[in-house]
């Protein structure tokens, strides 16, 4: 059974607890790990938060994920999703919309991923979130002026095929961008670049006011970062932190305890156990079902704190 909500279908296995007040929203980006998802959900399923879930459209079988005590939505009209390119934004824009179209107006919207899970508790984080109230909370990464140049100046064509699709299509879109890159710096041939000078974690803790700033400038966003190359890292940063510094916003190092690997998260295993548990992070990625330990133990902390 499902609601529907404008464009989008509701699904939820839930019990409501009459007069309390939803404060904040979950927005969660899954294509895979659909048990480290269920996990997640439960241990953020509080009658103080709503959970809205963007399915990969790439998944045919979708997972069935319940709830005891929040609302779940499960968007129906979804993105195929590929790394780095702006279909990555437009997901997010979807739970951005999925949210606000609900019209509770939550304190705190929380975009994470499928692989995430909370490392305190839910009175913790609304604590956390409490004292911070009208900020924008991000988690700033390193970046410099030829980064920015590259990734958002230059038409990055093929991304669709970097991750997907057959090893001699993935071999030959990684060749043909290449070339095609290297040839927009020999030719000198660049795009306008967005105006921003801070890159970020996609992974983002904002207010209402932040999210209905980043809806209004939904076409401008996807206008200018359709060609870029992880846009998500800046787009954010790009509508908040704009000629009138309308917005406050804290760089929280402890928002996100995320381990690189190259270009991708490792996957946390028992081995991250001490400082996981023993850490001021609120958040952590990424897990999967193949390293079950330490999503067990995480649980098991969580649910033995008073």
């Amino acid at each position: 059974m499902g609601k529907i909500i404008g464009g989008y279908v509701a699904e939820a296995v839930s019990k409501r607890k009459g007069g309390l007040v939803i404060k904040h929203a979950y927005l969660i980006l899954a294509h895979n790990e659909f048990e480290v998802l269920q996990t997640l959900i439960s241990l953020i399923d509080d009658p103080r938060n709503d959970i809205y879930v963007h399915i990969d459209r790439k998944v045919k079988d979708l997972p069935v994920l319940s709830v005891l005590q929040s609302q779940l939505c499960i968007l129906e009209h979804r993105v195929d999703v590929r790394w780095g390119s702006v279909s990555q934004i437009k997901a997010e824009y979807k739970l951005f919309e999925a949210a606000v179209l609900e019209g509770k107006g939550y304190d705190r919207y929380h975009l994470i991923s499928g692989t995430h899970l909370p490392l305190k508790s839910q009175d913790d984080m609304h604590d956390f979130f409490r004292k911070r109230t009208g900020q924008e909370v991000l988690n700033f990464l390193y970046t410099n002026a030829y980064e920015i140049n590259m990734k958002l100046a230059r038409y990055h064509f093929f991304l669709d095929y970097f991750q997907y699709g057959e090893r001699w299509q993935k071999v030959m879109a990684n060749f043909c961008w290449h070339v095609l890159l290297k040839l927009q710096y020999i030719l000198r041939i660049q795009k306008d670049v967005p105006k921003v000078s801070i890159k970020a974690n996609n992974w983002v803790s904002l207010t209402d006011r932040a999210v209905q700033h980043i809806l209004r400038h939904k076409e401008d966003v996807l206008t200018k970062f359709r060609w870029s190359l992880c846009g998500d890292e800046f787009f954010v940063p790009y509508l908040l932190t704009g000629k009138n510094k309308l917005f406050d916003i804290v760089d929280a190092r402890n928002l996100l305890y995320n381990d690189f690997q190259g270009s991708n998260a490792r996957v946390l295993t028992s081995d991250d156990e001490a400082l996981l548990l023993h850490s001021d992070y609120l958040f952590a990625r990424k897990f999967s079902k193949s390293a079950t330990p330490i999503v067990d133990r995480i649980v098991q902390h969580l649910r033995d704190k008073p």
